[in-house]
């Protein structure tokens, strides 16, 4: 059975669905109320309203029956009962009726016993599907009048109440919801202060800080984040300092290192075979530190974030034309098919693409392609050797760090970080990297950035 995906809110939704939600039954309840008290006194005003007309009907008939001498349907005829309300007249046991086609049958059968027997009575009744409510007066000597008041009126005055009321609840409901909007913008601009600045401060705006509130509850946020901003900033103001120390102290003697070694090499003619061995071993070694300490201090400067240049828009393939060119590769390697411009450190893409162009000519049998294309909004650019591959279970772990120790494909003379590095300045872009088999057969190394110029 397919799982159904649940949608979650914002904090911005719920906070207004819950006025939104509160508005509502508010005004459900008071609707609910209103109308159950509203009908209950109408109910009661049309039935005393119905009782006095019969009661001043009745003393009328009785007195034009005791005083003229007129027939029990001349003095019924007499009267001018509101509209639609029918007359009924119960005289020495016999029935007369006037202004309605209503007769003695459709009063309820409980009421014409009750009303003869001298007590007046009054019951609602419904003839086809229409409200009406039934007066009884007794008169004398078990004669009665009896009046059929139709109650049409009070149902559309209900009905107009209830439309009201239901209007009112939406209106509510509607302000509910625009009063929580208005709440979750001002609780929630806190945090877009603290979001906007946290922002700044990750675009390498360091001296960012959240503004001093007179706000009790927000003050020990606002302090604690703009604390936490300035440990950070000396964290990284030592790690820079760190990081100029170790490259000066460790570059300067591996400098002489390489300088003296160099000389050695051009000597090495001079020298006996045994010797030559020996210094062609030294000359390796200290090649691969130099290269080790390069790429170990570039990934710490990419994972602490620190970079001499600043962000910008960078064209993908005039990047790697010229990244082939300064490495003395040839660019009918490099096929663009649909070029785009994305953000980023110019230096540290390069450096990413010379690496994967140097993991395919150190392991993977020499670089076949490097093809840039179009993907949507994203630019692809994939980089293909002629080597034997990579097996499925490994390639994640080819951009761990020293994963030339597990994972052999050909030479094994680098230092196990080019990869890894791919992978931080990749992920430092908003891209991704992954590898995947080449159509040719060997490896095939898939960047993929976002790019700006859509």
């Amino acid at each position: 059975m397919p799982s159904v995906k649940r949608v979650s809110l914002g904090l911005r939704g719920r906070v207004i669905l819950t006025f939104a939600i509160g508005a509502g039954l508010i005004s459900l309840v008071l609707a609910v109320s209103v109308y159950t008290v509203s009908r209950g006194y109408l109910d009661v005003q049309r039935e005393r309203s119905a009782e006095r007309q019969a009661s001043a009907d009745a003393d009328f008939v009785r007195g034009r029956l005791a005083m003229r001498n007129e027939s029990p349907q001349e003095a019924l005829t007499a009267l001018d009962p509101p509209a639609n309300t029918a007359l009924l007249l119960y005289w020495k046991g016999q029935w007369f009726t006037a202004h309605s086609a209503l007769g003695p049958g459709d009063l309820p059968a409980d009421l014409v016993p009750t009303v003869t027997a001298g007590t007046q009575s009054t019951l609602p009744l419904n003839r086809n599907g229409q409200p009406f409510l039934a007066v009884g007066i007794p008169l004398t000597g078990g004669d009665a009048l009896f009046e059929i008041a139709p109650l049409e009126e009070l149902q559309e005055t209900l009905a107009v109440l209830r439309t009201v009321l239901a209007a009112s609840g939406i209106v509510a409901t509607l302000g509910g919801a625009v009063l929580g909007l208005w709440a979750s913008r001002r609780v929630l601009q806190p945090l877009r202060d603290v979001a906007g600045t946290a922002a700044q401060i990750a675009g390498g705006e360091l001296d960012t800080r959240l503004e001093r509130t007179h706000d009790r509850d927000l003050a020990t946020i606002t302090d604690s984040f703009n604390s936490m901003v300035d440990s950070l900033q000396r964290r990284i103001e030592r790690e820079r300092r760190f990081f100029g120390d170790v490259s000066h102290e460790l570059r300067t003697p591996l400098t002489t290192l390489v300088t003296g070694v160099g000389v050695l090499d051009r000597y090495s003619e001079d020298m006996p075979e045994r010797s030559q061995r020996a210094l062609q071993l030294v000359v390796n070694e200290v090649d691969h530190l130099r290269r080790l300490l390069d790429d170990l201090l570039a990934l710490a400067r990419t994972e602490a974030g620190l970079h001499h240049d600043p962000p910008e828009p960078v064209s993908v393939g005039e990047l790697l034309a010229h990244t082939m060119a300064d490495s003395n590769r040839s660019s009918q390697l490099l096929t663009v098919t649909s070029d785009c411009t994305v953000t980023g450190r110019k230096l540290a893409l390069e450096r990413a693409f010379i690496n994967l162009m140097d993991n395919a000519d150190r392991h993977g049998g020499g670089l076949l392609d490097v093809t840039v294309q179009r993907d949507g909004r994203n630019v692809v650019i994939h980089v293909d050797d002629a080597g034997p591959g990579v097996p499925e279970n490994e390639r994640e772990r080819v951009f761990e760090r020293f994963a030339t120790g597990h994972i052999s494909r050909g030479d094994t003379s680098g230092t196990g970080l080019g990869l890894a590095l791919v992978a931080e300045t990749v992920a430092a872009h908003d891209g991704q990297v992954m590898c995947t088999d080449s159509p040719g057969g060997g490896a095939r190394f898939t960047v993929t950035l976002p790019c700006v110029d859509d």
